[in-house]
């Protein structure tokens, strides 16, 4: 019972001891905040405001900087005489409330209290920067006084002294600067007046238009300059030289450059319009368009001049040149006329002669049109050039097609000349082998070979024939004579081959009949031997010969055939 009692006392006695440290707690956050809330009085009382209104009692206090001195002066004090007491005498209370647990009520003073300084802080923020920007008009204004008062003296001194530089535009730019002058004098007067805001919107447009007059200042001469002298004398330049070079034979009407010449003068006189009324958009690169524009007429001139000079120069060469193919094509009709009487022409050669005929044509065709033109003065020398430059690539044209149709005809002689030098030296040949085969030591001509050799003079006699018939088919007489050829190398290696094996067979068993008596069977088989060779069985006559030889002596039948090739070889150089 004792120890209940003791823990409510106990209890009682912690609440107790929690409720003060709390209340402690409380009134030390609160004495906190209104040393926080004194400190931010005390950096809103020492703005430098005091020290900027000290500032403007130095310029003339009439009108608006009257106004907005007296405005600002008396805001200041109202915040120094009562805010100040105000929030002073709130935080007085809200002391003496903390020391009665009056938490509720100094919490409400507290936050009302600060709301106060907020707003003050606010207001002194707001009239350091109005008195800024307020200050920063003055010193531009003096900026403006000084800088343009100087620019806009040396503009009117610049205009008196190149009034005629600046042409039809002299007064409009004298009226700008004599505006800009007037603005420059409302600015000073609202300054002296004190109307400083008024006075820097007037120093802005002020600025403006001195910003426009130097552009005006800077450009205007070098426009007119352009406009009105440079680029008037080029157009007269063009039109003097166009009437010139019509008295002097040239065609240029069909060229349109007198069209184009009024359209350019059209364009400049536009030009100075806008330089009469100061509009300078896109000028420049107007000008300078206009400007290569001249140019390209300047050049389209000298194109003509150029190709006056070319077509003097080139045509005389064409008309040689034109002269000669006539010549050539003379050559080669009679030349044609040769070729189709001894030569079955094909297709490509005929042709190819049809083409020189039409490239002829039309070669004659351009030089006579180019000399009309050059005799009526209708054309531009730059479109008769073309003309000449086409007849060089004709004559070119020709000159070409003529050295492929002299090669291809050539061939056709130098084909014939080939067959008939092979015919006779085949022909020669042939007798020769007849002479050869007839004095060799062979008793019997193999009759293949015979039979080969009356094919080859067959063929010999019918490519001789082919020569008889003209005009020649040197298509069919060439492909004849490869078929001769190719038969006559073969033939020529057989009785080669046959010559070597019957040297060999005779030699082979003249030096085997030495050893006929050594034995009956040596004695048949050298008989055996020299019938077949008697009957033109030689390779059998070598077979029998170099077996018997084999048995006596091994190297005999290789030496044998070594002395046989080398002998051959001399007689073959003989020959040669």
């Amino acid at each position: 019972m004792d120890y209940g009692i003791y823990g409510i006392l106990i209890g009682i006695i912690v609440i107790a001891l929690g409720a003060m440290l709390g209340s402690m707690l409380v009134r030390r956050n609160f004495y906190q905040k209104i040393d926080d809330l004194d400190m931010r009085k005390q950096s809103v009382l020492s703005a430098s405001v005091p020290a900027e209104l000290q500032k403007f009692k130095q310029w003339p206090m009439e009108g608006e900087t009257k106004e907005k001195f007296e405005r600002w002066h008396q805001s200041w004090d109202e915040l120094v005489s009562v805010h100040t007491g105000q929030i002073d005498e709130a935080l007085y209370h809200a002391e003496e409330d903390l020391d009665k647990y009056r938490f509720l009520k100094v919490k409400s003073d507290l936050n009302a209290t600060e709301q106060l300084i907020e707003e003050l802080e606010s207001m002194v923020h707001a009239m350091l920067d109005e008195m800024d920007e307020f200050n920063q008009h003055h010193s531009s204004l003096l900026d403006i006084v000084k800088k343009d008062e100087k620019e806009l003296y040396q503009f009117r001194k610049t205009l008196v002294a190149q009034n005629s530089a600046f042409g039809p535009t002299y007064e409009l730019v004298e009226s700008e600067i004599a505006a800009a002058e007037a603005k420059r004098t409302e600015m000073i007067t609202l300054k002296q007046e004190g109307q400083v805001s008024e006075a820097y919107i007037a120093g802005q447009v002020l600025s403006e238009k001195v910003t426009k007059i130097r552009e005006l200042v800077g450009v205007i001469p070098q426009f007119v300059r352009t406009v009105q002298i440079d680029l008037k004398q080029q157009l007269n330049q063009l039109r003097s030289g166009h009437k010139e070079m019509q008295m002097d034979g040239y065609a240029l009407e069909p060229l349109g450059l007198m069209e184009e010449i009024e359209q350019a003068e059209d364009r400049r006189a536009a030009l100075m319009d806008r330089i009469e009324q100061l509009d300078f958009d896109h000028f420049e690169m107007d000008m300078q368009q206009l400007s290569s524009d001249i140019d390209q007429l300047f050049e389209a001139f000298r194109t003509e001049v150029d190709a006056r000079q070319y077509v003097k120069k080139e045509f005389a060469t064409v008309k040689e040149r034109d002269r000669q193919t006539s010549e050539v094509m003379a050559r080669l009709h009679q030349e044609m006329t040769r070729l189709v009487s001894n030569y079955e022409i094909n297709a490509r050669v005929g042709e190819e002669f049809e083409q020189l005929e039409r490239e002829r044509a039309t070669l004659t065709a351009n030089v006579l049109d180019i000399e009309q033109a050059l005799v009526a003065q209708m054309i531009p020398f730059s479109m008769i050039k073309s003309k000449v430059q086409e007849a060089k690539r004709s004559l070119d044209q020709f000159s070409a097609m003529h050295e492929r149709f002299i090669e291809n005809t050539n061939s056709l002689r130098k084909e014939e000349l080939e067959v008939r030098n092979k015919l006779e030296s085949w022909k020669r040949e042939l007798s020769a082998h007849r002479r050869l085969l007839a004095k060799s030591a062979m008793p019997v001509v193999p009759t293949d070979l015979t039979s080969d050799m009356r094919q080859l003079q067959k063929g010999v006699q019918s490519l001789d024939e082919q020569f008889e018939k003209a005009p020649f088919n040197m298509t069919y007489i060439v492909g004849l004579s490869h078929d001769v050829e190719e038969t006559m190398d073969n033939f020529r290696d057989r009785v080669k081959a046959l010559l070597r094996q019957v040297t060999y067979a005779e030699q082979l068993l003249q030096y085997a009949n030495r050893y006929r008596r050594r034995d009956n069977e040596v004695h048949i088989a050298l008989t055996l031997a020299e019938n077949k060779f008697l009957h033109g069985e030689y390779g059998t006559a070598v077979e029998i010969g170099e077996r018997v030889l084999g048995r006596f002596d091994e190297g005999a039948a290789r030496e044998i055939r070594q002395r046989v090739e080398k002998g051959l070889e001399q007689q073959e150089l003989l020959r040669k």
